[in-house]
């Protein structure tokens, strides 16, 4: 398993982790001791669903759009193997909270997602890649968040049979309810952890068919 991620699936000592690839070594984290490791939704997936992990190439803060920027997703798509050369047999990529807080415009996120993704599908051709939408956390940014999850959608339908989405908009870690399962009002706590891996652990178990 590898990540493509912004704060939300950050953890120090892995996202950060250069013995894991060399790139991931000055990636700023969030989520940090004492918040337990195992409660990431990320780490639970792995012990739920037996998996190893490849590369968690996080980010706190970054965004998906920025070409010019080796923080953002567009980039760090291009850094999800190993450094002896092992590759992931399932990505999720969970980004895009950051560029709609920041207002990216609708037409730049599209270009940059669409490419993230072909740039998935040409360097890992045998990967499952699971696509997380935006959660619906927000009544005033809920117009803007269904504009940026078709566009996700829209993006995983031109990727291919190996691409498919986690719908967390239309889980019920949503409005309030996404708020009071939080450490700060947009990180989630452990039962908000716990929610977004079980939305994840479906979609896999749904759409992985293995090699």
């Amino acid at each position: 398993l590898s990540i493509l991620g912004d704060s939300i699936s950050t953890y120090d000592g892995v996202s950060n982790d250069a013995t894991a690839n060399l790139s991931t070594l000055y990636n700023p984290y969030y989520y940090k001791e004492p918040f337990p490791l195992e409660k990431t939704y990320w780490k639970r997936l792995i012990d739920n669903l037996g998996l190893v992990l490849c590369v968690n190439n996080s980010w706190s803060g970054g965004n998906l759009t920025g070409r010019d920027h080796p923080d953002s997703g567009i980039n760090r798509a291009n850094e999800l193997s190993n450094n002896n050369g092992s590759t992931p047999d399932i990505i999720i990529v969970f980004m895009g909270i950051n560029d709609l807080g920041r207002r990216v415009a609708p037409s730049v996120f599209a270009s940059d997602y669409e490419t993230a993704l072909q740039t998935v599908r040409f360097k890992y051709p045998n990967a499952a890649v699971c696509c997380v939408n935006l959660p619906d956390r927000d009544i005033a940014l809920k117009e803007q968040t269904l504009i940026f999850n078709s566009i996700i959608e829209n993006a995983v339908k031109s990727a291919g049979e190996k691409f498919f989405i986690a719908d967390l908009f239309n889980s019920r870690l949503n409005n309030d309810f996404y708020y009071m399962n939080t450490l700060d009002g947009l990180h989630p706590d452990e039962d908000g952890m716990k929610i977004i891996a079980e939305v994840i652990e479906d979609s896999i178990r749904h759409n992985y068919k293995g090699d």
